[in-house]
């Protein structure tokens, strides 16, 4: 029998191969999304990708693997590979090259949710990305206007919470346009200096929101824990990682924990384990979207207040075409002169911007409305994520 050194080693190697056809299959994929581009292929085949993992389940089986092991693995992998030829694409179209140095700014420093999709957001690049820290939404968005980043991440909504106002707000009237989206999972964890028993734990460090959302765990498993509220989930690792105390605990991201040298003793801790944050990425530059890929178009509006039916209008217009509405929310609305009370609604429509239809559509709303700004056209993440 080989020693555990040796088991350990064996493992690496085998790692290490994977590693290797791991890029292989993405430089296949990298010619796949040339070939889609110049057929104007769709991207994304579902029917294909079920096909693939039921014969993959069926092929590791045979090998001694569980069902549930080869789906995990695969559906990650797939997803990742839509991702890049999607961007390959993208970034075709738009002549910018994926092989090349970028920047983005965020909320808050290294480790929190924003940092970690941010890199997610652009791990297809292949070049050195610049990130710049900011303490507020509005930071973000002077960042990319002024030419500070290329890009800015903001979150806009949580399938837990809903729409986050204060980006709704800052978006008024800015010169940014979004680029693209990221469904992020919000994947709470508690983090430790090393192994710990649960009941050792006498302090938690970590912003109010996660201790919200985490609140049937540390009610049930620690409720005379000593927390600790920081301004970010960042603040917490820090703290953890400065205490050095080991009975000293964060919540924050399961994939934080590498930044700050710290341990995942206890992940999945949220009330709902499947609690996703979607993130809007905003640039300069807008992007077109070519027609193989699903796109979402973002705008803001609004109606002659004192007019029945105007929302209503804009609403059955889009119905009428068959175009979704996914997401409507209002907000007030800024600079709004003379009128207390008017709101300027921000809605997202599945489909392109450059779709003779889309066009028609835009057309006729705006003889419903006072205002209309298109936020911008960007590839549709919300079956990606992972």
């Amino acid at each position: 029998m080989n020693s555990l050194d040796e088991c350990r080693q064996a493992i690496d190697e085998i790692d290490s191969q994977i590693l290797k056809l791991l890029r292989e299959r993405m430089v296949v994929a990298e010619d796949i999304a040339q070939i889609k581009l110049n057929h104007n292929a769709q991207v994304t085949d579902r029917k294909r990708e079920q096909e693939k993992l039921n014969l993959l389940q069926q092929e590791g089986k045979l090998l001694g693997l569980s069902a549930s092991c080869v789906y995990d693995v695969y559906t990650a992998i797939m997803a990742h590979t839509v991702s890049y030829e999607q961007s390959y694409i993208v970034a075709a179209v738009n002549q910018r090259g994926l092989v090349r140095d970028s920047s983005v700014a965020f909320l808050g420093t290294i480790g929190t949710y924003s940092h970690l999709a941010s890199h997610r957001y652009l791990n297809t690049f292949r070049g050195k990305i610049d990130v710049l820290s900011c303490q507020s939404f509005s930071d973000i968005i002077a960042a990319v206007e002024s030419g500070k980043t290329e890009y800015g991440m903001l979150p806009i909504e949580n399938s837990s919470s809903g729409s986050i106002n204060e980006v709704l707000d800052v978006l008024q009237g800015s010169k940014v346009k979004v680029v693209g989206e990221i469904c992020y999972p919000i994947d709470h964890a508690i983090l430790a200096l090393e192994k710990i028993d649960l009941k050792e734990i006498t302090d938690l460090y970590s912003h109010p929101q996660p201790v919200a959302q985490c609140s049937q765990f540390l009610h049930e498993i620690m409720p005379k824990v000593n927390i600790h509220y920081m301004k970010s989930s960042s603040d917490s690792l820090q703290a953890v990682a400065k205490l050095k105390n080991r009975t000293h605990v964060a919540i924050a991201s399961h994939h934080a924990a590498a930044y700050y040298n710290l341990l995942p003793i206890m992940d999945n801790i949220a009330n709902n384990i499947h609690n996703y944050t979607r993130f809007i990425c905003v640039s300069m530059t807008p992007v077109s979207v070519p027609s193989q890929i699903e796109a979402k178009t973002s705008l803001t509006f609004t109606v002659a207040k004192y007019t029945p039916g105007s929302l209503i209008k804009v609403l059955e217009t889009f119905s009428q075409a068959g175009i979704n509405l996914v997401k409507l929310s209002s907000r007030p609305k800024k600079n709004r002169g003379q009128d207390t009370w008017e709101e300027l609604f921000f809605a997202d429509v599945q489909g392109n911007l450059a779709d003779p239809k889309m066009q028609e559509i835009i057309a006729t709303i705006r003889s419903y409305t006072s205002s209309l700004q298109i936020l911008g056209c960007y590839p549709s993440a919300e079956q990606q994520a992972y």
